[in-house]
């Protein structure tokens, strides 16, 4: 299997032009824009502002990193974190996605992401590793095997299967995933496919604002292919 490599900017506006109109898309461009600039000064800060989860309340990211006050990491990775740092024990991260924001000390495996400490394992041939007290996964699993030639759409279940196989008795298996990416982990997810034991959602409600929402709204979200950013992300406890 091959990496995977995102559309360019030209053919999703031509696509987003065909699905929605070319006055949709020049506001949509023109609002990106707006908020990149606006946001740029609170980078120094790194956080401007709260949002409430499962009644804790979490800094809102602003990094330059991806950007992430325009996507869904402006709120991913204040809950994760929070999640990675309240754990004594062994955490496993899959994807690369923590480090680029704060010095981490758990084990990181990434398939294609190259750096110190990253280990460059698919997320199906992880043996060896042990058992781990907390597994995240940041906007991960959406992409294993969809994103890949040829397309699997089973892997990620696979995937998520075999993460739970990892955990330590009493071990806790989280992930966010970005609602509307892949339909076939969203079906596997909110149907019962995949045992979930807790579920909260977070829905954009303006720019760089996002509000909880039950599970089943933000499952009727649509996902933002023209700037690669979810309208609506769940945070799920996979037993």
């Amino acid at each position: 299997m091959s990496g995977y490599t995102p559309q360019g900017l030209t053919e999703r506006i031509g696509e987003a032009r065909r699905a929605d109109g070319a006055a949709h898309v020049t506001a949509a461009l023109a609002r990106y824009g707006a908020g990149l600039v606006a946001g740029l000064p609170w980078t120094v800060r790194g956080h401007r502002g709260h949002f409430r989860l499962g009644g804790e309340e979490y800094p809102y990211l602003f990094h330059r990193y991806k950007a992430t006050w325009l996507t869904e990491r402006a709120v991913e990775v204040p809950v994760v974190q929070r999640l990675v740092d309240r754990q004594p024990g062994r955490v496993l991260e899959v994807g690369n996605v923590l480090s680029h924001y704060r010095p981490q000390e758990h084990t990181v495996v990434d398939k294609y992401e190259h750096g110190p400490g990253i280990l460059n394992r698919d997320v199906l041939d992880l043996g060896g590793l042990g058992s781990f007290d907390l597994v995240v996964a940041i906007s991960t699993l959406e992409h294993v095997g969809w994103d890949e030639e040829p397309r699997r759409p089973d892997a990620a279940i696979e995937a998520l299967t075999a993460l739970r196989a990892m955990l330590a008795p009493a071990g806790r298996l989280v992930l966010t995933h970005p609602v509307g990416y892949n339909p076939h982990l969203d079906g596997a997810l909110r149907g019962g496919t995949v045992p979930v034991m807790r579920a909260t959602a977070l829905r954009r409600a303006g720019r760089t604002r996002w509000v909880e929402v039950s599970p089943d709204e933000a499952w009727r979200a649509r996902y933002d292919f023209l700037l690669y950013s979810a309208r609506a992300v769940v945070f799920l406890e996979v037993t």
